[in-house]
């Protein structure tokens, strides 16, 4: 993926940063990424609209059937710290629904690819395999207890220092969100929480992954599934992971996670 290899020249070298926002860093591993995966969909794919981070937001998208959802730098704060823990994300909308995932990270060399009804294929340097796809989280054990991939800016800000975080999950902090939910749907973890907002970009091709890999996605507020041709474009939070454990949870517990939700975008 050329894109991948620009991101990790970049990385590997001294480089500036520059803010958005107040902790929003921006890179130019981010612009440069987003300019070569965005003229590759607008080559291949003309009529498609692309809703990325980095580029404007245009009145007219709700009115296109099929919407690219790109984040070129998902986790620029990892990024920025060098820690490997950031990922180049790209899915794809039909109608709203969450059809395709394509999460690299470039500092590992993971591939995980998602299609609806087909599967998910993980991909490392030792076991390089795009061939078979599987449904991880219909068919990999469950851990106990059950193993939750965290944001490590909640994580580090005391959401999950409450005992019930401790007596039900085991807790694994780790940046990117899209990282999170593609190692989710490889098997490698149960569940994933974000207990902050999400944008379209941030979840669009993770998402899709977790429910190619068979296991369900939905939105702390509301518990409502994923729609990406909404008008509004931040989700309010995400659970996602193994349907049994989803199910348990919130059956027991759903007030409680309802009410560590904070609407601060993060």
């Amino acid at each position: 993926m050329k894109a991948g290899e620009e991101v990790l020249k970049i990385y590997n070298s001294p480089f500036s940063v520059s803010y958005k926002k107040k902790d929003d860093p921006l890179t130019q591993a981010d612009l440069v990424a987003n300019q070569i995966i965005s003229q590759s969909i607008h080559q291949h794919f003309p009529g498609d609209f692309i809703l990325s981070e980095e580029e404007k937001e245009l009145p007219d998208r709700n009115q296109f059937q099929n919407i690219w959802l790109l984040d070129p730098i998902d986790g620029t704060r990892e990024f920025v710290k060098k820690n490997g823990q950031f990922a180049i994300s790209v899915g794809l909308s039909v109608g709203g629904s969450p059809e395709l995932g394509i999460v690299f990270n470039p500092a590992t060399s993971e591939l995980f690819l998602g299609i609806k009804n087909l599967g998910v294929t993980y991909s490392t340097p030792d076991s390089p395999d795009l061939i078979n796809w599987s449904r991880s989280l219909e068919i990999s054990p469950t851990k106990y207890p059950p193993h939750c991939l965290v944001s490590n800016s909640e994580f580090n800000k005391g959401s999950y220092s409450d005992s019930f975080w401790k007596d039900e999950v085991h807790i694994l902090p780790l940046g990117s969100i899209a990282y999170k939910l593609a190692l989710l749907s490889a098997g490698k973890s149960d569940l994933c929480i974000s207990l902050r907002p999400k944008s379209d970009w941030d979840i669009g091709a993770g998402v899709a992954l977790v429910l190619a890999s068979g296991g369900i996605c939905q939105t702390i507020i509301g518990a409502k599934e994923f729609n990406f041709s909404e008008r509004e474009t931040v989700k309010d939070g995400i659970f996602a992971g193994k349907k049994e454990l989803i199910v348990s949870l919130l059956d027991k517990y759903s007030s409680f996670i309802i009410s560590n939700f904070s609407d601060y975008e993060n």
